[in-house]
């Protein structure tokens, strides 16, 4: 599960693509006033370049990887609570002394479920979209140091994701649909039998 969503700093990069270009401006300073004598337009200082616009980009895709298996990690644990409330409100049901009252939580639950279902499935379908990749070198010299940095690896979090998850959602709906549709038939004669008598 990923637990660490602090901002990332990593040399100054934050990985927001909108301050990008300003943070990279940011390094290249820091570089030139460490490094007096250099030439930032030489040898040394384009290699100082190449490697802050490897970090700057791995930074950036690891920030929106990172936010979007978070977002389908949390929907997930959300939609399984919602699903596991709708069983213990109609477990809730048999011994409810406000029968009434016990059975609307019931039904408010079902309608919950349903709503983390498609929540999740659209968390899902987000983080399919990207996974995180080093493209060269540098690229897994700046993943190192955001792990270092105590940044949650992310292959774990993506290979667990759900493949197909409109299929999954479609099914968990049908189940629910199909589970609530035979205990409204169930709860239907106790629900005649507690209505007042019409006068």
């Amino acid at each position: 599960m990923i637990t660490n969503l602090s901002p990332l700093d990593i040399e100054g990069f934050t990985g927001v693509y909108e301050s990008a270009d300003a943070e990279f401006d940011a390094a290249m300073r820091r570089w030139r006033d460490a490094h007096p004598g250099l030439d930032p337009r030489g040898d040394e200082g384009h290699a100082e370049g190449v490697r802050l616009v490897a970090l700057m980009e791995t930074a950036a895709r690891y920030a929106d990887v990172r936010d979007r298996l978070a977002h389908e990690q949390v929907a997930r644990s959300e939609r399984d609570r919602l699903l596991d409330l709708v069983a213990v409100r109609w477990e809730a049901l048999s011994t409810a002394a406000a029968w009434h009252a016990a059975h609307h939580a019931y039904v408010i639950a079902v309608d919950d479920a349903r709503i983390g279902i498609g929540m999740w499935r659209e968390r899902a379908e987000s983080a399919l979209k990207r996974q995180f990749l080093c493209f060269s070198v540098r690229d897994e010299a700046a993943y190192r140091q955001i792990l270092q940095a105590g940044h949650p690896v992310l292959d774990e979090a993506h290979a667990d994701l759900d493949r197909a998850p409109a299929q999954t959602a479609e099914r968990l709906r049908a189940d629910l649909d199909q589970a609530h549709e035979r205990r409204l038939e169930l709860a239907a004669p106790t629900l005649r039998h507690t209505q007042p008598a019409a006068q």
